[in-house]
């Protein structure tokens, strides 16, 4: 079976849309989805943000369901020019850098994963054969961090000490954990801000580890600067297109996969 492990409902939600859902279910506060795509069985995990949530959502999910392919989905931040929102990242690998500060101090992994060789090609032959899709298709490495990236300056920065394409708080921690159990795994994100998007947002403060909008500290948040309510609107915005655009992809993606690389 394929299982897509995102770590917020915003992602999760357009995923959930494209299946037919025959079961809902949550363990340890790790919400599942079991249904079918298109007929072929497939399991959506909404595990949370950060390392500690996907590393908890990822052993959750390998114990409870026999997983052949495991893909590390929802959005990320471009830190590449050419990478626009709605634009869909692919992951060659996946490095992981628990830095706090990326300004003053040269880039640090801790970890790198190779994503699954598999996959790749096949996401490159439907790029190619979907019109249009080839110029919104990107392949390359993505980094893991454990703060979220909301400053220009440093993504800019980020991305020129390395070879890395976009930024993003899960995937490097999902790699590890299918890693030593044995799971192919790959990584799908889709750009919710691009490299030059200022966001100026505490996220520790106005979100939870779920992804839910902390409405007394947003509320705050406004009173001291009006100017972030048109901020998080076009932020939600943004984020909505960018999840739209993988469950797009990703339901014609997954029976591609199906059809070439596992047993049904």
């Amino acid at each position: 079976m394929i299982a897509v492990l995102c770590a917020i409902r915003q992602e999760i939600s357009p995923l959930v849309a494209c299946m037919n859902v025959h079961k809902k279910f949550d363990i340890d506060e790790v919400l599942f989805f079991q249904g079918y795509l298109n007929g072929l069985p497939l399991a959506l995990v909404q595990g949370g943000v950060g390392r500690k949530n996907a590393v908890k959502a990822t052993n959750c999910l390998l114990e409870f369901i026999k997983v052949d392919l495991l893909i590390s989905a929802g959005v990320a931040g471009g830190i590449r020019h050419g990478l626009n929102v709605g634009d869909l990242v692919v992951a060659e690998s996946v490095g992981h850098s628990n830095q706090c500060n990326f300004d003053d101090e040269e880039l640090q992994l801790e970890s790198d994963y190779a994503c699954n060789k598999e996959v790749i090609q096949l996401t490159r032959q439907l790029s190619s054969k979907s019109k249009g899709m080839e110029s919104k298709i990107h392949f390359g490495s993505l980094l893991t961090v454990d703060k979220v990236i909301s400053s220009a300056s440093t993504k800019k920065r980020i991305g020129e000490q390395d070879s890395f394409v976009a930024v993003e708080m899960e995937s490097a921690a999902v790699a590890e954990v299918a890693c030593r159990k044995g799971v192919k795994f790959a990584v799908i994100r889709s750009i919710s801000d691009d490299i030059d998007d200022d966001l100026h947002l505490d996220y520790d403060s106005i979100m939870s580890d779920e992804g839910k909008v902390k409405v007394t500290s947003v509320a705050l948040e406004i009173m001291k600067n009006p100017k972030k309510l048109a901020l998080l609107i076009r932020l939600n915005k943004q984020t909505k297109t960018a999840a739209k655009s993988l469950a797009l992809f990703m339901s014609e993606l997954i029976p591609l996969i199906y059809d070439n690389t596992l047993a049904l």
